[in-house]
Parts: C-alpha cells; sequence; structure tokens
C-alpha cells in the first residue's frame, strides 16, 4: 500500500510543473491551487507602473551618500512553502531596515515582502480579495494595498498574526499616509489619471 503524498511534496510538484511554463506565463500558486490568470489590461499595467514609480521616487531614491531605504519591484516571484505559494504581486517592496533586501540576482524570492499591492481585475478580484490576500497573510507581507481602478480607491490591509486585517481605504483625492511609509503623504488621484 502507497503512501498518500504530503502536503508539502505536492506543493513542490506544482513548482515544478510552474518552472516548466514558459518564462512570463501569468501562473501563481495560491494555498497549493495551480492558477493561471488572463494578462490584464492596459489601465492595470499603466496603474502598476504609475505605483512603483511613485513609491520609487519617494522611498527608492538615495538620499545623498545614503543608500535607499525601499526596493521596488514589479511582479516579482516570492515563495513561501508554509504557505504553499508561490505568488506574483502586482508590485512588492522590502525595506532596507526592516528584513533587508533579496538577492536580484536569485529567483523565486523567498524573503517575504515588507509591503505589496495588487491592481484589481474583473478576472482576478475574487483571488486577489480571497485566497492570495490570505497567502500575504501567511507569507508574512506586513502591509498589502489592493488599488481598484474601477472604483478609484486603494484599500490598505495590514498583517495581524496571519490574517490581513482592513486598515482603510482611500480614494482619487486622499492622501494616503501611514504604515508601512510613515508620515509621508501619498497622492492617490496620480494612479489612476
Amino acid at each position: 500500500m502507497s503512501a498518500e503524498p504530503s502536503v508539502t511534496q505536492l506543493f513542490h510538484e506544482l513548482e515544478s510543473r510552474l518552472d516548466r511554463e514558459p518564462e512570463g506565463s501569468p501562473v501563481e500558486i495560491v494555498h497549493g491551487v495551480y492558477l493561471m490568470s488572463p494578462r490584464p489590461l492596459p489601465r492595470h499595467g499603466r496603474i502598476q507602473g504609475r505605483l512603483a514609480q511613485t513609491l520609487g521616487e519617494l522611498f527608492g531614491s538615495s538620499r545623498g551618500s545614503d543608500p535607499p531605504e525601499w526596493l521596488f519591484i514589479i511582479e516579482p516571484d516570492v515563495r513561501s512553502e508554509r504557505a504553499f505559494s508561490r505568488v506574483a504581486p502586482d508590485v512588492a517592496g522590502w525595506r532596507r531596515s526592516g528584513r533587508g533586501w533579496p538577492d536580484l540576482d536569485v529567483t523565486p524570492v523567498s524573503q517575504a515582502p515588507d509591503w505589496v499591492a495588487e491592481v484589481l481585475s474583473p478576472s482576478t478580484e475574487a483571488r486577489d480579495r480571497g485566497a492570495k490576500k490570505d497567502a500575504y497573510g501567511l507569507i508574512g507581507v506586513g502591509t498589502l494595498w489592493l488599488v481598484d481602478p474601477r472604483n478609484e480607491t486603494v484599500e490598505v490591509f495590514r498583517n495581524v498574526r496571519g490574517d490581513m486585517l482592513a486598515d482603510g481605504v482611500y480614494q482619487k483625492g486622499d492622501v494616503l499616509v501611514g504604515e508601512p511609509f510613515g508620515a509621508t503623504a501619498i497622492p492617490v488621484t496620480p494612479l489612476f489619471t
């Protein structure tokens, strides 16, 4: 009688399958489920780029001889065996004074980001709000932003012992202030214009 494979073994099998996909394929593993996503609308990519650019200018630039505090990466391959997940957040950020930066020449990244953002699409919104949000909590992501192009809002969630709890909703015209970016005001309007 053969033994049933463990969850870890099944996760490794899914990872092997994912690694055989062509580079850039929109494939993720979320809580042990293998998922393919359609390519996003151009609006999604535009907001994703604006978000990375805005945060990069505010927090990812050197100040004199000091290195930048934050590193932002678009769609990194983030792996967590604990969460049985390999996900590609739309934008992820690592804080130098927090967990430090991951090795930029190694993928997948096993170091949890301090912050991630997902730009919601009609085809992925349920997953981003459900299983993927839960996976980010288990992975150890500190803060999650759900950026909604249709409603022009940014929903903020913070990790409390592995659960991503709602921590505010910001709309066009508002400025976003708070963790993980401290007292610096981040205007919401430019993300959607």
